[in-house]
């Protein structure tokens, strides 16, 4: 018999996999016992025969349940949950493959929507832990290569070191590239080691020069990351303002020694 938490932890499992919750409690009873019936659903679950046929009929479509004959009586009993539960996210996956497939075929005509010749850029704040996030998703949308004038402390203090690294790593999977001007500092040099690894190329600035906040290039757009304590995020949509940006950045890269 499964002990309190593993009927907790099963119950979560099969709910965020679909399951009603009502199907959750019938599928549970049944896997618990040796052979099921309508009746013995009904006093173990406490819902009604009429309620447990109709979903009983849902997990026997579905490959969960399967009735069988014991003499003149009929028995429900569980299929094994590993096949159709691997069926099952199967199906869930070539579900999400194709959502994906029509939000990839749809958005270059959703953005063309707001393409027009009176266009202005657009302003955007975030704020906080969240707002830093939805920032990133953003940014790697976008799916091009990127610049940055940081002070690596801003995004340790925001999120901490274990998401930088996350950041990095997602930037690989997705096969970009990046040039980071960075603030001097103990944790820059860190990071530069791992350039190579990372597909990033880093110059540090001077000894004495502070970056107070930090942007990242992207498209037409520019991410500026205040301090923690000002906890504010502006995403700046225009290619004049970014393309100025990147000149900016192409300046300083020039003037900065390769090390």
């Amino acid at each position: 018999m499964l002990n309190k938490n593993q009927k907790e932890e099963i119950k979560n499992g099969l709910l965020q996999l679909g399951f009603a919750e009502k199907e959750v409690l019938i599928y549970l009873s049944i896997l618990q016992a040796v052979n099921s019936s309508i009746p013995s659903l009904a006093r173990d679950t406490g819902l009604s025969r009429g309620t447990i046929y109709d979903l009983v009929e849902k997990l026997k479509e579905r490959g969960f349940v399967a009735e069988i004959k014991k003499g003149r009586k009929r028995r429900l009993v569980a299929e094994s949950p590993t096949n159709q539960l691997y069926t099952l996210l199967d199906k869930k996956n070539e579900q999400f493959e194709k959502a994906k497939s029509i939000v990839e075929n749809i958005l270059p005509s959703l953005k063309a929507i707001n393409i027009s010749e009176d266009y202005k850029p657009q302003i955007k704040v975030y704020e906080g832990e969240k707002g830093f996030r939805r920032v990133w998703d953003e940014i790697f949308s976008e799916k091009k290569d990127f610049l940055s004038i940081a002070r690596i402390e801003t995004y340790t203090k925001f999120m901490g070191k274990d998401f930088l690294t996350e950041i990095q790593e997602r930037k690989i999977r997705l096969g970009l590239t990046s040039r980071a001007i960075n603030e001097f500092s103990s944790q820059a040099e860190e990071m530069k080691v791992n350039d190579e690894r990372y597909d990033r190329e880093t110059r540090l600035a001077p000894k004495g020069f502070y970056f107070p906040s930090s942007e990242i290039i992207f498209g037409d757009k520019i991410a500026m990351f205040s301090t923690r304590e000002e906890n504010i995020i502006i995403v700046i949509e225009s290619k004049d303002v970014a393309e100025t940006h990147r000149s900016y950045f192409e300046m300083l890269w020039k003037f900065l020694e390769k090390n």
